[in-house]
């Protein structure tokens, strides 16, 4: 029973581990949390895909990443708000699925903001005239041809800010999963109603 953690038989300490876990995401380009797998749907189907985690924060439990406003995500997120995440720490054997609602920020504030922070390699992602997922003739790269391995200048990544969205979405619940020799752990956290419960692994 060597290198158990603290939180092993104590839920009340794994709510912070796991903000802590996606914090660490944001500001760190090596953590598993950075990457998760997020799923939307629509009554006839369901997506998965993994993002980059942009934004964790836990005094409005809300999780943000970036996307393109043309791709299909935002057409199912439009029909059914509802949202998945899911993460995994391969080390640390934590696995962590949040619930919640989605919303599409747009030409506004926090798109601005974003916008500001957001590196020109990144920007570069949104300067393609197509949308992500159409149907092209060749192995081509979202991005221009022309412009091949080149970092655009700000005035050309400026172009891709109309392409650029924000999602923020409103996380209603975790489940956490740890997996160890000794035992699993598994428990939920009912955010709205500040409630919280073991379950069976």
């Amino acid at each position: 029973m060597n290198n158990i953690p603290n939180y092993y038989n104590n839920i009340d300490l794994i709510l912070d581990e796991i903000w802590s876990l996606l914090q660490r995401g944001v500001a760190d380009r090596n953590e598993d949390f950075r990457l998760p797998v997020v799923i939307v749907s629509t009554p006839d189907s369901a997506e998965g895909r993994i993002v980059v985690l942009r934004g964790a924060f836990k005094d409005k439990n809300i999780l943000r990443f970036h996307t393109d406003f043309r791709s299909s995500k935002i057409k199912s997120l439009k029909e059914n708000k509802k949202i998945y995440f899911v993460f995994y720490n391969k080390k640390r054997k934590i696995q962590v699925r949040a619930e919640g609602v989605a919303i599409v920020h747009k030409d506004n504030e926090i798109t601005k903001e974003a916008w500001t922070k957001t590196q020109m390699m990144s920007r570069k992602c949104y300067l393609s005239p197509q949308a992500p997922g159409d149907f092209i003739n060749d192995s081509a790269s979202d991005l221009s041809k022309d412009m091949g391995n080149e970092i655009p200048t700000y005035e050309q990544s400026e172009m891709g800010y109309k392409n650029f969205c924000v999602i923020e979405s409103k996380i209603k619940s975790f489940e956490w999963l740890y997996l160890a020799s000794q035992g699993h752990r598994r428990a939920k956290f009912m955010l709205d109603e500040n409630k919280n419960t073991w379950l069976v692994p």
